[in-house]
């Protein structure tokens, strides 16, 4: 079924946030760390899109994360402002720095990486902020 993206930025983070599937015992065994990113092209990074087709750029993009140790979930284009979305899996920050880093000094792109929650993680996170004192009343 074809759906037409017009979803804001928190919007695509509630819809595409989710884990992928597997097991839980796979899930619990290997921690992933989920992010939105977001990729600024430069003037160069369109003339180099203009010289490749979409699906074989997003192919090249996802070989690059899988190089860096991540995988590509979604990736999408804004033609409105020249800018990748999407979401990509890393075993920890250490890999996403390292793509972050590569990205950004090829100068096609400025990459930024946003760390994104599931649910049930965000449930966690806020079931624990409710016992801790904000820092005003520490």
């Amino acid at each position: 079924m074809k759906q037409h993206l017009t979803l804001g930025v928190g919007s695509l983070v509630l819809l595409l946030a989710g884990l992928p599937g597997g097991s839980v015992a796979q899930q619990a065994a290997t921690t992933h760390h989920r992010y939105l990113f977001s990729a600024a092209f430069t003037v160069d990074g369109i003339k180099n899109l203009q010289k490749q087709s979409a699906t074989a750029f997003k192919a090249g993009v996802a070989k690059f994360f899988e190089s860096a140790g991540g995988k590509l979930e979604s990736w999408y284009f804004d033609y409105g402002t020249n800018t990748a979305y999407g979401f990509v899996d890393y075993p920890d920050e250490i890999a996403a720095a390292t793509a972050q880093a590569t990205v950004n000094a090829g100068g096609f792109a400025h990459v930024t990486y946003r760390p994104v929650l599931s649910a049930e993680d965000a449930d966690k996170a806020l079931a624990k902020s409710v016992a801790i004192r904000p820092p005003q009343q520490q």
